[in-house]
């Protein structure tokens, strides 16, 4: 059974050795029983994605942009759970005669319960806690309409899209070299002027949703926080509060605004819908 949720995120080994003698003794035994049983996770702390395998390392919840004293709200479904979503600002930027870019700003993250504040690029991240061998998982993303201005006679931009240019795929059970082939990240499957990249598309756009992470291999991630960090090369060292104190544009996610868009001097927004699909 598929199941759809919408939200608008060292095993040590110890060896013995002995020493023969020879003694011989009647021998005698007996069998006794062993059991354990396991009940599905609890949803899980967000965590920074990791170059893994290490243990997570908790950072405080999202918070809900209409109370920011409660967690902003995630998709879960059958014990998995989303645990990161990234809000993405464009920043403010000057109107262009030509089609443009413009660059993402990192986004704002904290750990040890807020006490440290850094930047890094965007990123979702999803924890499986199904305890079910054969959980597959997906995460894809819709954005809900175009970009517009506020108020009773709306400004849009109707042909400008959300552009992804790179991910990194990290897991706190894996190191990224075995998740080839098992989870996989955005397809980057466009190319253009700009580069490589993939379009999240509008609803009204009558396209698929964009698939941003997905276990592919059922029960692989089991147990284990999975992240897309949307930048190539990403390296967790490179972001902390010294490194990466303040908000800064970086490549992964660009705006893409046409010229035929005429862009105004005016702040626009849009929502985007995220969905956890998880089988079976």
């Amino acid at each position: 059974m598929k199941k759809k949720l919408l939200v608008g995120l060292l095993l040590s080994g110890l060896a013995l050795s002995y020493s023969a003698t020879n003694v011989y003794a009647e021998e005698s035994s007996a069998k006794t029983k062993a059991e354990t049983e396991f009940t599905a996770g609890d949803r899980p702390d967000p965590s920074k994605p990791e170059e893994g395998p290490k243990d997570p390392n908790p950072v405080d919840p999202d918070p809900d942009p209409e109370d920011p004293s409660k967690p902003k709200p995630l998709p879960e479904a059958g014990n998995v759970y989303v645990t990161h979503l990234p809000d993405i600002s464009f920043g403010t930027n000057k109107t262009e005669l030509k089609t443009t870019e413009y660059n993402a700003l990192t986004e704002k993250r904290t750990k040890n319960q807020g006490a440290e504040t850094f930047y890094m690029p965007h990123s979702v991240q999803v924890a499986d806690l199904s305890g079910n061998s054969e959980t597959k998982w997906k995460l894809s993303v819709q954005q809900d309409d175009v970009f517009k201005t506020s108020g009773t006679t709306a400004q849009q931009l109707k042909n400008s899209r959300i552009r992804i240019y790179g991910n990194t795929l990290t897991s706190t059970a894996y190191a990224a070299s075995d998740l080839a082939d098992k989870v996989a990240g955005v397809a980057l499957d466009k190319t253009d002027e700009f580069g490589t990249y993939s379009t999240i598309p509008v609803a009204s756009d009558s396209q698929d949703e964009l698939v941003v992470l997905e276990n592919k291999t059922p029960g692989f991630t089991l147990n284990s926080y999975t992240s897309s960090v949307f930048a190539n090369s990403y390296i967790e060292e490179d972001y902390d509060a010294t490194k990466s104190p303040t908000a800064e544009r970086y490549e992964g996610v660009k705006l893409n605004v046409p010229a035929s868009d005429q862009s105004q001097a005016k702040a626009y927004s849009t929502n985007l819908t995220w969905t956890l699909t998880v089988e079976p």
